[in-house]
């Protein structure tokens, strides 16, 4: 017991000290791991981007639609990168600050420290919600085309993206403005979340939209019977993989819930090593999911073009109606799709069940 508390088993320093320190190399740890893990992502994230943009400027950009589509990709993309460049810098800031302001004495390290990550939360929070909506939006533009134009179709998911709008901005004016809001203490703590909840739905639904309406048209392959050959990337394949990624996707938007429960189940538990990955990795998983889409779109449509149907019997005419009708008007007519993701908010954490998104790990390392 007393060999805990000497000098001498704490390499000279006192126990209040070494336990600091120890807090500190968990939280480096930590943030070390999640920007690796991030990186990961940004790097395939990277190949997909480069993919799309070839996609895009291989079609031409004298159409309006593929102007917007290149846009999206751009700005999401653009999003990602900040994302990960104030990640990296807050990370090695947060290192020097824990590690070698040796004129500054330990217990006051930490709050220098957490002043990197305040002072970049705003930034984050604002760049996570513009780029989740912007994601809805495409991923309701991608259902719309989908349904060839019906507005009936994308109801739901409009009023649903409307929602999370006005949430996102309440989570932006909450965390711009510092004064006193009127109702904020109530509404400030759950717009996140509640943006987030919003954002989940509308994927929800614009997945089951597209599900739908890949039954319906393979159902009516089978109906009529078609003989003709298509390429073995067929129109069912490509919307099976929109609704497999799509189901892919919503299982790890919805997994971000972690990062909105607050739960403390001690500073070494392997729960904050899952919450700081969640929580750096999510903006990535938002980008890539709607511009691998435009990918698989666009290289599909090129298919088109290269590999036309060759009917094998007689009814040729009926065949080419068909595929123009079902394949081009449902793919062609919208081949914009958008992403996702969000911000890291060092808040400190409160008392009540939901927390901002980012909120940091500062009880880790209060000693």
């Amino acid at each position: 017991m007393t060999s805990t508390s000497s000098p001498a088993a704490t390499g000279g320093l006192s126990t209040r000290d070494a336990l600091l320190l120890e807090g500190y190399g968990r939280t480096i740890m930590q943030d070390v791991l999640s920007v690796i893990f991030e990186g990961l992502l940004f790097s395939a994230y990277g190949v997909f981007f480069i993919v799309a943009l070839y996609s895009i400027i291989r079609r031409g950009l004298k159409s309006p639609r593929n102007i917007i589509m290149l846009a999206v990709v751009v700005l999401l993309f653009g999003g990602s990168l900040t994302q990960w460049v104030v990640d990296v810098f807050s990370v090695f800031k947060e290192i020097q600050y824990l590690l070698m302001a040796t004129e500054i004495s330990l217990p006051h390290r930490r709050e220098l420290a957490d002043e990197v990550f305040d002072n970049f939360s705003s930034l984050q929070e604002v760049l996570f919600a513009l780029s989740l909506i912007l994601a809805d939006a495409v991923l309701i533009w991608r259902t719309w085309a989908i349904f060839q134009g019906r507005i009936a179709a994308v109801v739901t998911p409009c009023f649903l993206l409307l929602s999370a709008f006005v949430f996102a901005l309440i989570d932006i004016t909450c965390s711009l403005d510092y004064g006193p809001l009127p109702g904020g203490d109530q509404i400030c703590p759950q717009a996140s979340v509640t943006t987030w909840a919003l954002s989940v739905g509308t994927n929800v639904v614009c997945t089951l939209l597209v599900g739908f309406k890949a039954w319906q048209y393979r159902k009516m392959m089978k109906q009529l019977n078609l003989g003709g050959k298509t390429h073995r990337m067929s129109t069912e394949h490509i919307m099976s993989l929109l609704v497999e990624s799509g189901f892919i996707y919503c299982f790890l938007l919805l997994s971000q819930v972690v990062c909105y429960i607050y739960i403390d189940p001690g500073p070494a538990s392997p729960w904050w090593y899952i919450s700081e990955i969640f929580q750096e990795t999510g903006q990535q998983i938002i980008g890539i999911y709607p511009t691998l889409i435009i990918v698989i779109v666009n290289f599909k449509r090129t298919m088109w073009e290269e590999y036309p149907v060759t009917p094998a019997n007689n009814s040729s005419q009926w065949v080419v109606n068909v595929n123009r009708d079902v394949e081009q008007s449902t793919f062609d007519s919208g081949s914009e799709v958008g992403s996702e993701r969000k911000t890291i908010t060092r808040l400190e954490r409160k008392d009540f069940g939901f927390q901002p998104r980012h909120a940091s790990n500062t009880s880790v390392t209060e000693w």
